[in-house]
This record gives structure tokens, C-alpha cells and sequence, in this order.
């Protein structure tokens, strides 16, 4: 599976991913609000704070397994495992012309060759 297609899932069928992959992919997001902004230290403990008490964070240490390859691994390995398990309730937008991903799963027109299905 290709890293736009892992993103494509992981973007539009969220609602497939199981609680240990869903507590992953909010601590990784919190992780990187927390690291992406002023690097004082008052800063990123507040911030840690914050995602601490609203759960995004966590100590659970299957949840963190998933992510120990980084955040490309864990997005290509459950992607593929949405797709093994759920292939009925996924639908690939491919445009019929050049056969790439459209944009989203309810696009109508292919954002690399202009192909219009409306």
C-alpha cells in the first residue's frame, strides 16, 4: 500500500480504527501540538497538561507499541489492516480515467488529470 492511500483511509474512515489504534493516533497528535510550538519549558508543560487531562495522552503501552516505528509505520499498518478487515465499508475514490486516488471518498473530479464525473 502506498503512503497516500494509508492517509486517504486514515483521513476518511476513522470510525474503523479499534481503541488501542484511536488512543495512538490522539497521543501522537497531541504529541506534536506539544512539540510544534514555543520551546519553553512552562510552555510544554502546560500543554502536556492540558492533553493529559482531556485523555489524549497516555501511558498504555500497547497503544504506544503502535507507534514505536514512527508515525508513517503505524499509519501504513493500520491502513492495511482497515483494508483487510473492512474492505466492504471502504471506497476508494479512483478516477476512472487516470486511475489515481481522488481527493476524498465523495470528489468528482481528478485532481491530477481534470477528469470530471459529476
Amino acid at each position: 500500500m502506498d503512503k497516500e492511500t494509508a492517509k486517504y483511509i486514515l483521513d476518511y474512515f476513522t470510525n474503523l480504527l479499534n481503541d488501542k489504534e484511536k488512543l495512538a493516533l490522539k497521543h501522537w497528535h497531541a504529541n506534536t501540538k506539544i512539540n510544534s510550538g514555543n520551546p519553553n519549558s512552562e510552555y510544554i508543560l502546560a500543554k502536556t497538561n492540558f492533553y493529559k487531562k482531556r485523555n489524549w495522552l497516555t501511558e498504555d503501552k500497547k497503544a504506544l507499541e503502535l507507534l514505536k516505528d514512527g508515525y508513517d509505520n503505524f499509519e501504513l499498518n493500520v491502513a492495511q489492516r482497515i483494508l483487510e478487515n473492512h474492505r466492504d465499508e471502504i471506497s476508494l475514490n479512483n478516477c476512472k480515467k487516470c486511475g489515481k486516488l481522488a481527493r476524498t471518498p465523495q470528489a468528482k473530479q481528478c485532481r491530477f488529470c481534470g477528469n470530471d464525473w459529476h
